[in-house]
C-alpha cells in the first residue's frame, strides 16, 4: 500500500491524501497491539511501521527481496524466498501481517507457513484490503470480503477473536477519490510542483469528507481494510 505516514497526525487531515486509510489502520492497530506480546514474526515486515506499539521480548521482521517497491529505506532482519519462512516449528508467540495478504500468491501456502512457525495458542495480527486500487504492480493479487477472509483463516486452523473494518463510512469515498487523484497528478514521475498541487487538493477534500462522513450514517459492509485478530487453534 501507499507510503506515507503510518501515524497520520492531525496535520495530515491537511496535506495527506491517504490520511484515511492510515488513520483507519493506525488505530486498529494500536487497540489490538496490547493483546500480544511475546516473541513476534512480522511478515512482509517492509519498514515495520507498527513495531512501536508492541511490548514485546523481541520483534524479528523479514520480507522479500522482489516487490513492488525498493528496499532501501526498509528496517528488514532477514530476507527470505516468499515461500518457505526460514525458521523452525513453533518459533514464535505471534505473527504480524500488514496490508501483505494482497500480495500473496498462493494465500494456503502462506498461512500454511505462517501456522507452522507459530506456537499452539499462538496469536496472528493481519491487515489487508477491501476496497482499494492495484498497488505495487505487479504484485497484487487480491481481495478480501470479512466472509471470504474468514473462510480462509479457518481452513488454516486459525480462529478469528476479533474482526475490526476500519473506515465504514463516507469517508471510503474520500478516500478513493484522493487515491485517484493523487496517481492521476503523480503519474510515474513525481515532482515538487505535483506534491504541492496535491497538498492543495487534499485539505479541502479531506475536510469536506470528514463533515460529511460525520453526519452520514456508517456502512459495515463498505470499509476500507479488514484488521483480523485470531488464535491458532489447531
Amino acid at each position: 500500500m501507499h507510503k506515507e505516514s503510518f501515524n497520520p497526525r492531525f496535520i495530515g487531515l491537511f496535506i495527506n491524501p491517504f490520511y484515511f486509510a492510515r488513520r483507519g489502520l493506525y488505530q486498529g492497530i494500536k487497540q489490538l497491539a496490547p493483546l500480544i506480546g511475546g516473541e513476534i514474526l512480522d511478515v512482509g515486515c517492509g519498514v515495520k511501521p507498527y513495531k512501536n506499539l508492541f511490548q514485546c521480548k523481541s520483534y524479528t521482521g523479514i520480507d522479500v527481496e522482489q516487490s513492488g517497491h525498493p528496499h532501501e529505506k526498509e528496517n528488514i532482519d532477514l530476507f527470505y524466498d516468499g515461500h518457505h519462512i526460514p525458521f523452525d516449528d513453533s518459533s514464535f508467540d505471534a505473527v504480524v501481517t500488514f496490508e501483505v495478504l494482497e500480495h500473496v500468491f498462493h494465500p494456503e501456502e502462506f498461512l500454511s507457513e505462517i501456522k507452522r512457525v507459530l506456537k499452539t495458542g499462538g496469536k496472528l495480527l493481519l491487515t489487508v484490503p477491501f476496497i482499494w486500487d492495484e498497488h505495487e504492480i505487479p504484485y497484487d493479487y487480491g481481495r478480501y470480503s470479512s466472509f471470504g477472509l474468514k473462510d480462509l483463516l479457518n481452513r488454516q486452523g486459525f480462529k478469528i477473536e476479533i474482526h475490526k473494518k476500519t473506515i465504514a463510512s463516507f469517508g471510503v469515498i474520500i478516500q478513493m477519490i484522493n487515491a485517484y487523484i493523487y496517481k492521476i497528478i503523480m503519474g510515474k514521475k513525481p515532482g515538487k510542483i505535483k506534491y504541492i498541487l496535491i497538498i492543495l487538493i487534499t485539505g479541502p477534500i479531506n475536510l469536506l469528507g470528514s463533515l460529511v462522513a460525520f453526519l452520514l450514517p456508517k456502512n459495515q459492509d463498505l470499509f476500507l481494510d479488514n484488521i483480523v485478530l485470531a488464535t491458532l487453534v489447531d
